[in-house]
């Protein structure tokens, strides 16, 4: 890997600041030129069919319904659904009067990449500044600045012979660096839902979420730069988002579906979409043409949207696969908020990760590290455990701090260090911070390998059991909306 030469004082100020986002007023990611398959594809769609039902007599019917551009994409016969294109707005009626299709829903895309600050560390060295005083946790130079790991307690699970070796982890994401040399050793699958693109990451903002998510759960322990919270883990990486963050809602049970029926103990998908509790018109991305908008209604089409994703969150559940998804970042109470709601993480099966962090860590080490991050989504009903994230408060705490030699504004301390960042043009990788519950959901998803790792027939269910007995009860006493059943703890979780 290559690496250049350590901070100096004054780069801060003209360091790269990313904010990536999925809400209203966010900026829009660039994607280098010819990336992305820019040409105009029309609306998909879900034909949910009633349970056992034969897929292929359904597709040959709806084959024959005579609409505009029909094409048939996908056919699960496990799942019970089909995934069709076309932009013919009365398709989904006609589809309905089919035999055996219980319902045909929209194929929603949004941008599933939630919101949160990056951070490019690009002139990071490879160790820390000779005689600087550092507390690495591991003999990987850089892991002094991976407080997560102490967070969960990766070290005492560590110490007790614990590293994930055995268990496998799906990272289900946008693109990946899959050369990077702190992950790479561990990466034995990877598969592609995104049409036009390919596995490996090519966006021009140099950031890929994928990795960062990926070196928090296995970055090698290979006493070079960082390392993972489980750095014996197998990995499965799996795009089911463009390189800039988008996605059809397919893409992500397609993934599901795929890392489960290919051994996957954990599925980690730091992602998220806020599907409205509430009926909107669909223009199938051609506004200047109505002849093909289509009313989604939230009482048919996203209702049955959910159905067709717990399908998929249910079938890995019974396979014996925890599935752990980002709370989000817009600091919703979902004990209260009625307008829409986050999936994957409401999903049944899945374990909803809300995000916790230090504030001022930068300056003082000692500070807590379990203050609930000032972005997370929150509810008692719908988290599941909290995790480290990384935090801020406003305003930001701007004063140049000096962290083991590593020069820098000190609430960006208070984020995630890892892997993820690249120089397309040069190939070269460097490391930097990201905050958001994208980083909390892949420390839950390595504690949780940890347990399949010790234990060759762990499931979903004893997972949850271990996890509610050993995580640490930062909150009100009993489930809480920051903490729900607790803060994972890797190293009380592989006691039992």
């Amino acid at each position: 890997m290559k690496r250049t030469q350590l901070l100096a004082l004054a780069l801060p100020l003209m360091m790269l600041m990313t904010i990536a986002s999925c809400t209203k007023d966010d900026k829009i990611l660039r994607v280098r030129d010819n990336v992305l398959d820019n040409k105009h594809q029309d609306r998909g769609f879900i034909i949910i069919a009633k349970e056992g039902a034969k897929l292929e007599a359904i597709s040959e019917s709806l084959s024959k319904l005579h609409v505009r551009n029909f094409k048939l994409k996908t056919s699960n016969q496990e799942l019970g659904l089909i995934r069709v294109q076309t932009p013919d707005p009365s398709f989904p009626e006609k589809a309905r009067q089919v035999a055996d299709v219980e319902s045909v829903v929209v194929d929603v895309v949004m941008n599933w990449r939630l919101p949160g600050k990056v951070f490019r560390a690009n002139k990071i060295g490879a160790a820390p500044a000779a005689g600087a005083k550092t507390e690495a946790v591991a003999s990987n130079p850089y892991s002094f600045l991976q407080w997560g790991l102490k967070s969960v307690k990766a070290p005492q699970a560590w110490a007790k012979g614990y590293k994930g070796k055995g268990a496998k982890v799906a990272v289900l994401d946008g693109g990946f660096l899959l050369n990077n040399p702190e992950i790479a050793p561990n990466i034995i699958l990877t598969h592609n839902f995104i049409e036009g693109e390919e596995v490996q990451y090519h966006g021009i903002e140099g950031f890929s979420h994928g990795s960062h998510v990926a070196g928090t759960i296995a970055a090698v322990d290979d006493a070079n730069g960082v390392v993972g919270v489980a750095p014996q883990v197998k990995l499965i990486l799996v795009k089911v988002l463009s390189d800039a963050g988008s996605g059809p809602f397919s893409a992500i049970i397609d993934g599901i579906f795929y890392a489960s029926n290919h051994g996957a103990d954990v599925i980690n998908m730091s992602l998220g979409g806020e599907l409205p509790r509430k009926t909107y018109t669909d223009d199938n991305g051609t506004p200047d043409d109505p002849s093909d908008d289509y009313v989604v209604e939230y009482n048919r089409d996203i209702k049955d949207l959910i159905k067709a994703i717990n399908r998929a969150t249910l079938y890995a559940t019974l396979r014996g696969t925890t599935l752990v998804a980002a709370a989000g970042n817009d600091a919703y109470n979902y004990d209260v908020e009625k307008r829409f709601i986050t999936y994957p993480a409401a999903a049944l099966g899945v374990l909803s990760i809300a995000s916790n962090g230090p504030l001022g860590w930068g300056i003082n080490q000692d500070t807590t590290l379990y203050r609930p991050s000032i972005f997370t989504n929150y509810g008692k009903q719908f988290i599941s455990y909290a995790a480290p994230g990384g935090n801020w408060d406003i305003p930001l705490n701007t004063t140049i701090v000096n962290v083991g030699g590593v020069v820098f504004y000190e609430y960006v301390f208070d984020f995630v260090f890892n892997i993820g960042f690249w120089d397309e043009a040069t190939g070269e990788y460097s490391y930097g911070w990201s905050a958001g519950t994208s980083m909390a959901a892949p420390h839950a998803s390595a504690v949780i390998a940890l347990l399949y790792g010790k234990y060759p027939n762990m499931n979903p269910i004893l997972a949850d059991i271990i996890l509610r007995s050993s995580s640490n009860d930062y909150g009100l006493p009993g489930k809480d909306a920051y903490f729900g059943n607790g803060q994972v703890n890797a190293g009380r979780a592989v006691s039992f």
